[in-house]
């Protein structure tokens, strides 16, 4: 079955995982300078994969259920009901991470723009299940991965940017 944003959730992966493994390249190459890594130099280190990696997931889900021959509308629900499954624990447990990561650090603001960012896709995620207000379909699905690839970008090149400096 085809699904419409098929292309769209390939390219979402794609781009997921190449930039999955550009960063372990480029965390590879900070190992290499004999510097250790802080607890959130680690911490960060993690999101940045494991958001690349959740991306990839969560736009592989409704083309892996269209091939067993669900119903178009049951493979939006399902795979949305996932992906929030996904994202909601990633989110709830993301700033006690970060506050054992560096205890004492005041959290930057952006943090809570991304955190606030993810609760929307949340929202649309469930919006997507219950198929209200409207028909249940791919957008929120693609929300969701490609703010997942933004956040893991994002944190990446902060991330890149201390890293040039050091």
């Amino acid at each position: 079955m085809d699904l419409p944003g098929s292309e769209l959730f390939y390219a979402i992966a794609a781009l997921s995982m190449a930039f999955v493994s550009f960063t372990s390249i480029v965390v590879v190459l900070h190992q290499g300078t004999g510097k250790p890594l802080s607890p959130i130099y680690v911490l960060l280190t993690q999101v940045y994969c494991e958001m690349g990696l959740m991306a990839t997931a969560i736009a592989m889900i409704a083309p892996v259920l269209a091939v067993w021959g669900i119903g178009e509308d049951l493979v939006w629900r399902i795979s949305s009901a996932i992906a929030f499954a996904i994202l909601a624990p990633y989110l709830a447990f993301y700033p006690k991470r970060r506050r054992a990561a560096a205890p004492g650090e005041k959290p930057p603001l952006r943090m809570y723009f991304f955190i606030n960012l993810g609760v929307v896709a949340a929202v649309l995620l469930c919006l997507n299940v219950i198929g209200s207000p409207l028909k249940p379909g791919p957008g929120p699905i693609a929300i969701t991965a490609a703010y997942m690839l933004s956040f893991a970008a994002f944190v990446f090149l902060r991330r890149y940017a201390l890293f040039l400096q050091e």
